[in-house]
């Protein structure tokens, strides 16, 4: 009688209790797998920031094809003339030089500065286009608070965005067409006076009458 009550004692133990854990165990394993860890994967960067190869075009853009992770570029390293873009204060004297990368194609454009989170000062991304267009941009994937520029063809700002949202999908419309848009870190654009009427840019990219 006493064996017959242990089992039943064990079945109860373990239909009451080791199976309502385990089953507890499980739902909490898989959702901080599925939901909890790629919510906060981009919080962990210095184990997910990848350096870029040193045979990486950093002069047309830096993002690595395939791959969702973080890159972090250095801006020492553009050194081709396309990643230099001077800017002249409304009188025509150079204020300051931007060292960019340059997306000039569909493919490049539509990745942009995603998945960055660390951006040099004066540094950013020009995005080129084949003809002067009305544009849109969102700030899907990006981690950085933005400052969109839009451009006309001679350097002239057109239309500024300033401090975009991370991770907005909110569209950021061009509102007049335009030939290039610049990403600057939120905050530059203004302190360089690159707004409409303002600062100018000189790129071989632009019509920039003098640019050497």
């Amino acid at each position: 009688m006493d064996k017959e009550k242990l089992k039943n004692t064990a079945k109860k133990f373990a239909l009451y209790f080791v199976l309502p854990v385990f089953l507890l165990f499980v739902i909490i394993t898989a959702y901080g797998h599925f939901v909890l860890v790629p919510r906060y994967y981009h919080l962990a960067l210095p184990d997910h920031c990848e350096v870029v190869p040193e045979d990486f075009p950093l002069h047309q853009v830096g993002s690595l094809p395939g791959t969702p992770r973080e890159i972090y570029v250095d801006s020492k390293t553009l050194t081709a003339p396309e990643n230099r873009i001077i800017v002249v204060d409304r009188n025509g004297s150079e204020t300051a030089v931007l060292l960019v990368e340059v997306a000039d194609t569909d493919e490049k454009r539509q990745t942009g500065l995603m998945h960055r989170h660390r951006l040099d000062e004066r540094s950013g991304m020009l995005f080129v286009f084949d003809e002067v267009r009305h544009t849109s941009f969102w700030m899907k994937d990006t981690h950085l608070p933005l400052d969109i520029i839009f451009l006309n063809r001679d350097g002239t700002v057109a239309h500024l965005h300033e401090n975009a949202r991370p991770r907005s999908l909110a569209s950021i419309p061009s509102t007049v067409p335009v030939w290039a848009v610049l990403e600057l870190n939120a905050g530059e654009a203004r302190m360089l006076d690159l707004v409409p009427g303002g600062a100018r840019l000189l790129h071989p990219e632009f019509d920039a009458a003098g640019f050497e």
